[in-house]
């Protein structure tokens, strides 16, 4: 145990040095186009420690969930990493052992579908689904909401086409399989935003806009929504698990993180880092952080976006 304990040590105190750039404290790019309410599908939450998802030797509480993130747009009903899908039990028993001791049992994990149907939405309802990356928690309902068109970053779906292997890099071809008829890609052709030095509106109203955050996989990508209350979120995927990460800025916990380019995943951090001090408005969520999920509101037949929490 104390070998492990010295090992764990080093490795957390080994961890690549993250840059930090220089952003000018300006506000927000003012878009067009009217907020729109979001929610949260939480489909785990628990209490972990803090070394386990950042490399930083403490044992202070970790908040972790794991969630989707639900847009309701004029234009149609969109989920954001649509996580659990209904076979996530037999995903994790088809896993190598260590990979499910590390994510834990399935009796923790709901399914998207039945949080969703909790909540008085309708899975078969959604129009889009978006996602930050295709890792396994990501992607993994994408078979559940069967009328979504399904929009990649090209970078990130080029190289999900090469894996084929059960979960090859995190992935689960599977779960993209079966949306394989329903799947596009998009470049990221727009104007710069917020420092991201390019961007893709996905409605062209400037309500749901895609920035590219490439380093946790190839095609990485962070997404600002204009919330109806006045706020804006940006949310990050896995660039950090926490928002410990990007506060320090620090790199996940080596023993478990499965960054595709480690380095430039510590210059995403970097960038973040410099964001949130640029833009202290901006509300930036990372996607395995349950208390910055709980900024916002969980889905509901009442739910409505002006949360104060």
């Amino acid at each position: 145990m104390r070998a492990l304990v010295v090992a764990a040590s080093v490795l957390l105190s080994c961890a690549p040095p993250i840059r930090v750039p220089d952003l000018p404290a300006t506000g927000l790019t003012a878009l067009p186009g009217r907020g729109v309410e979001v929610c949260v599908l939480m489909q785990e939450r628990l209490v972990r420690s803090r070394v386990e998802g950042v490399a930083e030797w403490s044992f202070e509480p970790w908040e972790y969930g794991i969630a989707s993130v639900v847009v309701k747009h004029p234009s149609g009903l969109v989920v954001i990493d649509p996580a659990f899908g209904r076979d996530v039990a037999l995903d994790l028993v088809r896993a190598p052992k260590l990979f499910a001791v590390i994510m834990g049992p399935p009796r923790t994990k709901t399914p998207m579908h039945e949080v969703m149907s909790a909540a008085g939405l309708d899975p078969a309802e959604v129009s889009l689904a978006l996602a930050t990356h295709v890792h396994w928690d990501h992607v993994g309902a994408l078979g559940d909401v069967p009328n979504a068109r399904v929009l990649l970053s090209r970078p990130e779906l080029e190289w999900a086409r090469g894996l084929r292997r059960y979960l090859d890099e995190g992935v689960m071809p599977h779960h993209l399989a079966r949306a394989k008829d329903r799947m596009a890609s998009f470049e990221f052709q727009g104007p710069a935003r917020d420092g991201f030095p390019s961007s893709f509106d996905v409605f062209g109203d400037g309500a749901l806009v895609a920035v590219p955050l490439p380093g946790h996989t190839p095609g990485s990508t962070a997404f600002f929504v204009k919330l109806i209350d006045g706020r804006t979120a940006l949310f990050t995927g896995d660039a950090s698990w926490t928002s410990r990460g990007i506060e320090a800025p620090a790199h996940k916990n080596p023993l478990a993180r499965l960054d595709s380019d480690v380095p430039q995943t510590g210059d995403a951090l970097g960038f973040l880092h410099a964001l949130s001090k640029a833009r202290p408005e901006l509300l930036i969520i990372p996607a395995h952080d349950a208390a910055a999920l709980e900024r916002l509101p969980a889905c509901g037949p009442t739910t409505v976006t002006a949360s104060t929490r």
